[in-house]
């Protein structure tokens, strides 16, 4: 009856020694710190705060305390039945079940968590990711339906478990008041005889596996929840709504033309300097990356605390990103790339604010909490059940097509972003990229079905840089058409962190772009056909390495180099990151980040981007394309040094060769691509495939005739 804890013990048993995590550390967060070589306890913290934050926790009792005590001394003793133990009296039961249940041999204690490794994002810019397995198994269920288990396992299936006029909290059983206190959780009927509030759009109908063996009857997921603020969260994006009017927008779509990006109105070209945002709210004590500092103190952050899944563009959040993107914009700036996005709730106050401050917004189609590409062997990376969660494919195109549906109306969505870092999660993601052109395929064909009413945005993908050859195969593979022009990605890119020096010296003691790390990466894509962005860059190693409270550290002078040596290559570069985050890369400290630190703070590497973005700008020399013909190109309007033929698919040799030397478990076969998963958006809430309440303009439906078969 609990409903994790088989994976749990599988996969996150460690022992004391290893990970010397404490107790009220592991209740503070739901996820391990990046970048901590001893945290595979990723699962425990998540219910170490379920447990405090969603169940009622009893004093402990002598009994418990003897039972802590017992395992206290067992070996080996793993960190999980040592948690579950001191925490073992609570109501929900799934702790008691836990402590019963994690019992492990020496031999299973000494699993590394590079083996653990099975999602499809980490923290952005993280080489020692420390997001494991249960990531996939754990955090998955515990945001899906699969939470209900919890309440199985304590038997509160009866309607005397809630109390007269008063709304359930989240996991709690709603069966006769029909309501839910927590924000962001409704009330789900399974049937007559049983409802639970779980996460807002996390019932899966049918049968949940991780119910008890008992009780696997079929899930309706009816709705019975009031429509309160408290229950339903942040205000729900409506798909039936009237979209907001062009002129709420003063920006023109961009458009994709050969190599280079260009405004769909005045045919200029368009090169974006971005900005990675994904606050956290975090205090100093969340650091945990680089180096540290005596003398600083955490503070109390203004805003609250939020894991790595959440969502943080809702239009809820308006007082956190407001003032942020008038900052980001302050930067000279004229891009924002996000990391996580949840479609049910709006977004539509972030991106009319994004526009109206000349933003344009890169917006990710996979998630970290659920619909995901797991590093998963292709197929199974697109077709595999995984329990309590149902098939990956079919939630990972269900969630895609949403976020497409809702961000395709806004003029200032860039690019979507297909997925993100495939191989840094595990050596398995060699293995899955044919998952990644499917998703491309099946997202290329969702915009074509849906052509009349939404605008065709491009699909980029965007990789860790792993040096040459092998950043040009994949690069090569996923702009190629296997099967067809829909599964070839529209732009790649590239997350840069290799330049980390204010200069690159030849023999005669002169800086050389030459000799700079960008050398290698314009040589590799000089002649590569469609759009490349440094979707990431940003060293703060070696001569920019600096420490808390921040002083002097990036100066950005990459940013001309990109600009004067690779013009004809790169079309767009987004800094990391705009929060200081545990990884030390931010540009601003958050409110709250230190003690007595009231207000966002401004650090000299944000003055140092700013002057870079400001006083560099991409050649005019090709602008005054035809954005009307759909065979212009950037040698139209002048001449580029190099050709830009079509991509080739890399030969068998080449993708298994890649895949043997990085180690996988099981070479995948990049020449076939997984079959379209059966994902109509009509089993979410009964809504249409496509938007019916506007058509799209003649001039974007032209534009996306150019890509897809117009009658």
């Amino acid at each position: 009856h609990s409903w994790t804890l088989q994976a749990l013990a599988a996969d996150t048993t460690v022992g004391v020694d290893e990970s010397p995590i404490q107790l009220t550390d592991l209740a503070a967060d739901d996820q391990c710190d990046a970048g901590d070589r001893h945290c595979s306890l990723n699962a425990m913290q998540l219910r170490a705060r379920k447990a405090v934050d969603a169940a009622a926790v009893e004093p402990v009792s002598w009994f418990c305390f003897q039972k802590w005590w017992a395992s206290r001394a067992a070996k080996p003793c793993a960190m999980a039945k040592f948690l579950a133990a001191a925490l073992a009296c609570t109501q929900s039961g799934f702790l008691s079940a836990l402590a019963a249940e994690v019992e492990v041999s020496a031999a299973e204690l000494s699993i590394q968590a590079a083996d653990l490794t099975a999602d499809d994002q980490c923290d952005a810019g993280d080489r020692q990711c420390a997001l494991n397995a249960m990531q996939l198994r754990a955090r998955r269920t515990a945001a899906t339906a699969a939470a209900h288990g919890a309440a199985a396992a304590a038997d509160l299936t009866s309607s005397q478990d809630e109390k007269p006029g008063t709304c359930a909290g989240p996991w709690g059983t709603c069966t006769v008041n029909k309501c839910c206190s927590g924000g962001g959780y409704a009330c789900y009927e399974k049937d007559t005889t049983y409802a639970q509030c779980l996460p807002d759009g996390g019932c899966t109908v049918g049968i949940h596996m991780n119910d008890g063996e008992g009780q696997r009857t079929p899930w309706s997921c009816k709705v019975l929840s009031t429509a309160t603020a408290a229950a339903m969260g942040p205000p729900k994006w409506d798909p039936s709504e009237e979209p907001l009017s062009a002129k709420d927008f003063p920006v023109n779509p961009v458009v994709t033309k050969g190599n280079f990006l260009y405004d769909s109105v005045t045919g200029k070209r368009f090169f974006a300097k971005g900005v990675a945002y994904n606050p956290r709210n975090i205090n100093y004590k969340g650091v945990t990356e680089g180096p540290k500092s005596k003398t600083c103190k955490s503070g109390e952050p203004e805003f609250q605390t939020k894991s790595y899944t959440a969502d943080v563009i809702t239009d809820d959040l308006e007082d956190e990103w407001g003032p942020n993107l008038e900052m980001i914009a302050n930067l000279s700036a004229n891009t924002v790339r996000l990391y996580n996005i949840n479609p049910t709730y709006s977004h539509k106050k972030f991106m009319k604010k994004a526009a109206e401050l000349g933003l344009y917004v890169i917006v990710p189609l996979t998630r970290m909490d659920w619909g995901y590409l797991p590093a998963f062997p292709s197929p199974d990376c697109y077709t595999m059940e995984l329990e309590g969660y149902g098939n990956v494919g079919v939630n990972v195109l269900t969630s895609a097509k949403l976020i497409v549906k809702q961000f395709s109306e806004f003029p200032n969505t860039i690019l979507f972003t297909v997925a993100n870092e495939m191989p840094v999660n595990d050596k398995n993601g060699y293995a899955a990229f044919p998952c990644v052109k499917a998703l491309t395929r099946d997202i290329h064909r969702f915009q074509a079905d849906c052509k009349n009413n939404m605008r065709r945005v491009p699909l980029i993908y965007s990789d860790m840089d792993m040096g040459s050859p092998t950043r040009v195969h994949i690069a090569n593979y996923l702009s190629c058409e296997l099967e067809s022009p829909d599964d070839a990605v529209d732009a790649y890119g590239l997350n840069v962190y290799s330049w980390c020096d204010s200069e690159y010296l030849d023999e005669s003691g002169q800086n050389n772009f030459g000799y700079s790390p960008y050398k290698a990466i314009k040589d590799d894509f000089d002649k590569f056909a469609k759009p490349l962005i440094f979707s990431e860059f940003g060293c703060n190693t070696g001569e920019f390495e600096t420490a808390c409270p921040y002083k002097k550290g990036r100066n950005w002078v990459d940013v001309p180099a990109m600009l004067d040596h690779m013009g004809e290559v790169l079309s767009g570069a987004v800094a990391f990151e705009f929060s200081m985050e545990k990884n030390q890369y931010g540009l601003v400290l958050t409110p709250g980040f230190l003690k007595g630190q009231k207000k966002a703070e401004l650090l000299d590497n944000y003055f140092a981007l700013q002057k870079q973005y400001r006083s560099n700008n991409v050649s005019t020399k090709w602008d005054g394309i035809d954005v009307a013909s759909c065979s212009a190109v950037p040698s139209d309007v002048a001449s580029l040094s190099y050709s830009h033929p079509k991509s080739v698919c890399p030969s068998k040799d080449i993708w298994q060769d890649l895949q043997e030397k990085r180690g996988v478990d099981k070479v995948g076969d990049w020449d076939v691509l997984p079959p379209t998963p059966d994902a109509p958006l009509s089993a979410v809430n009964n809504q249409t495939e496509c938007i019916e309440t506007s058509k799209v303009s003649s001039s974007v439906y032209a534009s996306t005739c150019c890509h897809v078969t117009c009658s």
